[in-house]
């Protein structure tokens, strides 16, 4: 994929989607819309997207809310060629793209600050995917599983979904395939979730795996600015 990361792609088009719209509940929906909701109640979390296939962290977002609900967040992001850096405290962003810094303030036109009214997409409660009008109920499914780390059996959602009733996705090719599949204690806790796809371009088919984690909650005390703002002057 020549985009910025498969994921990326998808969690932004899930973002845009409502949860809602049809009556009828399908399996695992309680458990799914209170971790959208647990999320979205957070101060503070670490969110990595971990390719499954090299088991390694291909973003990483890490944000805090202060006590007036604004947000501080960074972002790294890496795919193949393209490395995407993002630090924004709600008064100045800088961002190195590729190698290339710049920076923001809230002066400019082109400057987002994110609060918990106007969430970072990672922040928002479409991180946890859930688009009700596109999942297939007769393939979808519900069962206790065991899981290494885990004393008692875990809860496993399983939804798949109709590509044909998904918004616009913003990545090359297209979605020809898509599930997820959920994770949640004894006591009904979120623990992770992992996203697969199978992408068509050009008559050839790529599938993606993508392990959602949210750690550190309501842990973060700072976040770190990731981008090298000393390039800033060198490159001027």
């Amino acid at each position: 994929m020549k985009k910025l990361f498969a994921a990326t792609a998808i969690i932004a088009l899930f973002a845009m989607l409502s949860a809602c719209g049809i009556s009828e509940p399908v399996v695992g929906e309680d458990l799914i819309l209170g971790a959208r909701e647990w999320y979205t109640s957070l101060d503070s979390a670490k969110v990595e997207v971990v390719n499954e296939e090299t088991a390694e962290a291909e973003q990483t977002f890490i944000y805090k809310y202060d006590e007036k609900g604004m947000m501080t967040y960074s972002y790294v992001g890496k795919g193949e060629g393209i490395s995407l850096a993002q630090y924004n405290n709600g008064r100045e962003q800088f961002t190195d793209d590729n190698g290339t810094v710049t920076a923001l303030d809230s002066s400019d036109l082109n400057f987002t600050a994110y609060s918990r009214e106007v969430p970072y997409p990672m922040a928002g409660e479409g991180l946890i995917l859930f688009y009700k009008r596109a999942i297939i109920p007769e393939k979808s499914s519900i069962e206790e599983i065991y899981m290494l780390g885990f004393a008692g059996p875990v809860t496993w959602v399983h939804h798949e979904y109709d590509p044909e009733k998904l918004g616009q996705y913003d990545g090359e090719g297209e979605i020809s395939a898509f599930a997820v599949d959920y994770h949640f204690d004894a006591d009904g806790n979120f623990i992770d979730m992992i996203e697969r796809t199978e992408i068509t371009l050009d008559g050839k088919t790529e599938s993606h795996a993508y392990e959602i984690l949210i750690s550190e909650q309501n842990a973060i005390t700072r976040v770190e600015n990731v981008v090298d703002i000393s390039r800033i002057a060198e490159e001027n």
